[in-house]
């Protein structure tokens, strides 16, 4: 009798131990049902001609494909390891029949499902935008985007009326600087995330050197010791020139190893300008635009500068890359790259980027990338030589 009770005490204790067991197992079980994160699109105006590409983006903004899906019914869905650190993602909408995307969107995953919404039909313009939901840092891109749409009725109204035809230059001016003022206030609204963090790099050459300082101290820890939390560190350091500063003089060498400075071009108008022989838009701009300007206004008391920032070991790409753009003005590198320190005193973190420098030394004008039907810098050029 005794034997069989100590013989149940044990059943029991073994039962116990094997309960608690199934316990764990089912609870990890229910913890790794949520080891991913979804991707949910709904675009109205797809069918299955509509593949859906999703790119992984890393730190230095290299973009890596690793999944596609058709559109079923409007509908696609990816599924992406759901991490302790939020992860940078874009959405590339390609048409078959376009070959081409037609729409990026970029994506953060954060702790909870991503929603992406929107109408293809309706996309008429740059301000009709797609939508994303799901997360602090998609929440705060669509606070970004809704200044783009705050100014689109504005812009597109201005434009429909006849006593502006041929005044669109001016009139994008007016809104581009409408929209950046906007941007600027929410980047310090909104100081502490990797958005607003992008967005001052990009608008930097607006924002003087304390209020960059300021900037820096209201990041984090982790966002400052960031790769664009360093460049800001160290662009506040720098005697940063922005619109409204005088130049400074440098040196640099043209194709010949002929050193020039741009002191010498004093009481002229300058369009300094800042390109490379691998950039796009830079060959378009010099080939169509810097060209015209170039011959119209040659015997004027105006001169262009390119500033290339190619590197040593590309001097021959810049060669051949100024024959191909038939460049005939003031062409002239140090071959440092983006590492150039004057690139850095101008700030320069995209090309092409271009200043318009009046007769007395200032910085009057500061035009980033190329739009081809856009001509506001040769309409600001005349308002200095005339």
């Amino acid at each position: 009798m005794h034997k069989h009770v100590v013989c149940n005490c044990r059943k029991t204790r073994i039962m116990k131990k094997l309960y608690i067991l199934l316990l764990i197992i089912i609870t990890n079980s229910c913890r790794n049902e949520n080891i991913e994160k979804s991707i949910i699109g709904n675009l109205m105006g797809t069918n299955s001609d509509f593949l859906i590409i999703l790119d992984s983006i890393d730190s230095d903004n290299k973009t890596y494909k690793i999944d596609s899906v058709r559109v079923v019914n409007n509908s696609f869905k990816f599924s992406v390891p759901k991490r302790k650190k939020t992860k940078s993602y874009q959405i590339k909408v390609i048409s078959d029949s376009l070959k081409q995307p037609i729409s990026y969107l970029p994506v953060w995953i954060e702790n909870e499902d991503v929603f992406i919404e929107g109408n293809l039909n309706k996309l008429k313009t740059y301000f009709d935008l797609i939508k994303v939901r799901g997360g602090r840092l998609n929440k705060i891109k669509n606070e970004y985007d809704n200044i783009l749409i705050k100014h689109s009725p504005g812009i597109e109204r201005e434009l429909s009326l006849d006593k502006n035809k041929g005044k669109e230059a001016s009139i994008f001016n007016k809104y581009k600087n409408l929209i950046e003022k906007d941007q600027i206030n929410l980047i310090f609204k909104k100081p502490n995330n990797i958005i607003s963090l992008e967005n001052i790099l990009r608008l930097s050459g607006r924002i003087s050197k304390d209020s960059l300082e300021l900037y820096y101290n209201l990041l984090d820890n982790n966002l400052k010791s960031s790769k664009n939390g360093k460049i800001v560190f160290e662009q506040k350091k720098l005697n940063k020139l922005i619109v409204g500063n005088y130049i400074e003089n440098f040196t640099a060498f043209d194709l010949n190893n002929k050193e020039i400075g741009i002191s010498e071009f004093k009481g002229k108008v300058i369009l300094l300008d800042f390109w490379a022989s691998w950039c796009v838009p830079c060959h378009e701009q010099n080939q169509k635009e810097f060209s015209k300007i170039y011959e119209k206004y040659k015997k004027e008391n105006f001169i262009i500068i390119s500033y290339s920032l190619d590197k040593k070991e590309d001097k021959e790409k810049w060669k051949e890359a100024s024959k191909k753009d038939n460049i005939k003005w003031i062409n002239i590198s140090n071959l440092k790259g983006f590492n150039d320190p004057i690139s850095k005193q101008y700030n320069i973190t995209m090309i092409p980027n271009s200043f318009l420098i009046d007769q007395n030394g200032i910085i009057v004008k500061s035009f980033k990338g190329y739009d081809s039907e856009n001509e506001i810098i040769e309409s600001e050029i005349l308002k200095l030589i005339k």
